[in-house]
């Protein structure tokens, strides 16, 4: 369990209720990863939810099937508040990661069983709006950074 203040001072939930903060406080503990650390690895099974406090982290994909392909960097969080794992909240086809995480820098996260999370959602639909549109925020911002990663590619191909 964190404080509510850790929560509430986090931009994806400051403007959460007092309660709100309370209800994901009981849920979330604190890590950390060492810089070049794996954060999560790509296709494992989404169990947990995870957000950035501080440091970097590098989202991750193959180039190919392989376990040992070359990876690229999709994108860079270092933003405090983004999610970086959020799939098991709302992915209950248990599905796996389609992208893997990498500490680029020491980092502390916090993180939550993605089931619990649904559970808290599925009771509290006022919080569960809330949160699933920062969700969609993040998705939206990823798709972006994916398009522009992939423009880049193409370019370089010429």
């Amino acid at each position: 369990m964190v404080d509510k203040t850790l929560i509430k001072g986090n931009s994806l939930f400051a403007d959460f209720s007092d309660a709100q903060a309370a209800k994901l406080a009981a849920l979330f503990s604190e890590r950390s990863f060492a810089s070049g650390e794996v954060v999560i690895p790509e296709r494992a099974e989404n169990k947990e939810m995870m957000i950035l406090l501080a440091g970097r982290v590098a989202i991750e994909v193959s180039m190919s099937l392989s376990a040992s392909a070359e990876k690229t960097v999709v994108t860079m969080e270092d933003t405090p508040g983004r999610i970086i794992e959020w799939s098991s909240a709302i992915d209950t086809t248990k599905a796996g990661a389609t992208a893997g995480a990498r500490a680029a820098a020491d980092t502390r996260v916090i993180v939550a069983d993605g089931a619990e999370v649904l559970r808290l959602l599925e009771q509290d639909k006022d919080l569960a709006w809330k949160f699933m549109h920062r969700i969609l925020l993040v998705i939206a911002s990823r798709l972006k950074d994916t398009r522009l990663q992939l423009v880049s590619m193409a370019a370089q191909c010429r």
